[in-house]
């Protein structure tokens, strides 16, 4: 890129970003939110506009390849599900016939899901979960479903319907909330759902690391601050 011409490089950097991906819980310090921003965590954040979240909102609206683990992604479900009913649609007015994309995302989340189901409200302003026990039908609720389901499903809808193929995708602490076995899991899963990426996970997990040959996985030394020693 050194020898490139500039009009060159900002446009190959431009294509290269766009192939770049960054999933990280929203608890983490990003270094590229600003450092006034950043020691606002250390105060108290009072004014909803200011703090340190808004500003990590700020982030994710300019960077479209940047993504955190919330609690569940409700507003890229509703996107996706408007969008499902868009394409049947569209195939009505061009066929006559509804397509079955609305219905092939129910049936795609089901699996995911085990034996529970989600679907989007009425109203087009939520999303409601359900299970089937018994014929049946219970409504379910945030404290009924795990956080691990939830982040599962987050991340899935995240590299399905985002479209993210071909690219690098930086994933960081993708362990948390995961029982043992889906942290072990979960490289089986991101192969599945993203096969032509690349990914590069930081992370704690022996398990996750144990899903991997040992030619794939690099050790970090930790660089703490040592604590000094009195004289």
């Amino acid at each position: 890129i050194n020898t490139m011409e500039i009009p060159t490089a900002k446009q190959f950097l431009n294509k290269l970003s766009q192939t770049i991906f960054l999933a990280a819980p929203v608890s983490q310090v990003f270094r590229f939110v600003s450092q006034e921003s950043r020691n606002r965590l250390f105060r108290n954040q009072s004014n909803e506009y200011d703090d340190y979240y808004s500003q990590i909102n700020y982030a994710k609206y300019r960077m479209s390849g940047f993504f955190t683990y919330d609690f569940i992604p409700v507003s890229l479900m509703i996107e996706i599900f408007i969008a499902a009913r868009d394409r049947d649609f569209r195939q009505a007015i061009e066929t006559g016939e509804y397509g079955n994309s609305y219905q092939a995302i129910l049936n795609e989340l089901k699996l995911l899901l085990g034996n529970k189901k989600v679907n989007i409200t009425t109203d087009f302003s939520g999303v409601n979960f359900t299970l089937e026990k018994d014929g049946e039908t219970i409504q379910l609720y945030p404290e009924d479903l795990s956080h691990g389901e939830l982040k599962r499903l987050s991340i899935y809808l995240w590299i399905k319907y985002r479209k993210i193929e071909d690219a690098i995708v930086l994933m960081d602490e993708i362990e948390i909330a995961f029982h043992p076995d889906w942290q072990y899991q979960i490289i089986s899963d991101l192969k599945e759902w993203g096969a032509t990426n690349q990914y590069i996970l930081a992370t704690h997990s022996y398990e996750l690391c144990q899903a991997l040959t040992p030619a794939h996985v690099k050790e970090i030394e930790p660089k703490l601050i040592k604590p000094q020693t009195e004289n």
